[in-house]
């Protein structure tokens, strides 16, 4: 806890002196973010099939140029991780007609996450295309798995909330981050979007019990505009 602190206080250091003697681009994004989870142990193989998760994604970014065509760019986002397992529980006939009946779980992370960035930009002040990489801290708000079952049509169940605090949980992740995107003059600012892949490097979720270890991953998609200052 106490080296998060510091890493996230140094970063705010950071900006603040850069910011001294250079422009700085502040603005929005929103997107979508399709989750997923990297599980490792014993367990694993007797799970259910697991797919992604498609959650919700919105922040703020700032930007403070460097040399070179590199700059900084900060981030802090909302942003929906999680996975979703299925199985099919027995198939009927029914007039002739094979029907499944299933069931399958959404379980779905709330994070607080702040990447720390740099940007690579190539291109003029009308068009851009960038590469991103760095650095992830995030924190886990709430959490629910939400139960929906499968005849003919989804039946979505009463959510169920998870005990973060609970010791097989942990709350701070770090991740890491790689990307490319575009970025067009607009006004007085500029109209952006990129992809991004995350790989976390903390367990989110670790039972020593069953031996079973999971790290959050996943594709991001998402845009926005930021004014220049």
């Amino acid at each position: 806890m106490k080296t998060l602190r510091k890493f996230q206080l140094a970063a705010i250091f950071t900006i603040c002196i850069l910011s001294l003697n250079a422009q700085i681009s502040v603005g929005v994004k929103t997107g979508v973010n399709f989750a997923d989870t990297n599980m490792d142990g014993i367990i694993t193989s007797l799970l259910p099939e697991q797919t992604v998760y498609p959650g919700f994604t919105a922040g703020l970014i700032a930007e403070l140029p460097l040399k070179n065509g590199f700059s900084f760019r900060p981030e802090l986002n909302y942003i929906q991780k999680g996975f979703i397992t299925q199985a099919d529980i027995y198939d009927f006939e029914l007039l002739g007609i094979d029907i499944p009946i299933g069931a399958k779980a959404k379980t779905r992370f709330n994070y607080i996450e702040m990447p720390l960035l740099f940007k690579y930009s190539i291109g003029n002040e009308l068009a851009k295309v960038y590469f991103i990489g760095g650095p992830n801290v995030a924190y886990a708000a709430n959490a629910h798995i939400r139960p929906v079952a499968n005849l003919f049509v989804n039946i979505n169940l009463p959510a169920v909330n998870l005990n973060l605090n609970d010791d097989i949980y942990q709350r701070w992740e770090l991740s890491g981050t790689i990307g490319a995107g575009g970025e067009l003059k607009a006004g007085a600012g500029k109209i952006f979007a990129d992809v991004r892949y995350t790989h976390g490097f903390t367990n989110m979720l670790s039972n020593p019990i069953i031996e079973m270890k999971t790290k959050n991953q996943g594709f991001n998609l998402s845009a926005g505009y930021a004014y220049n200052f």
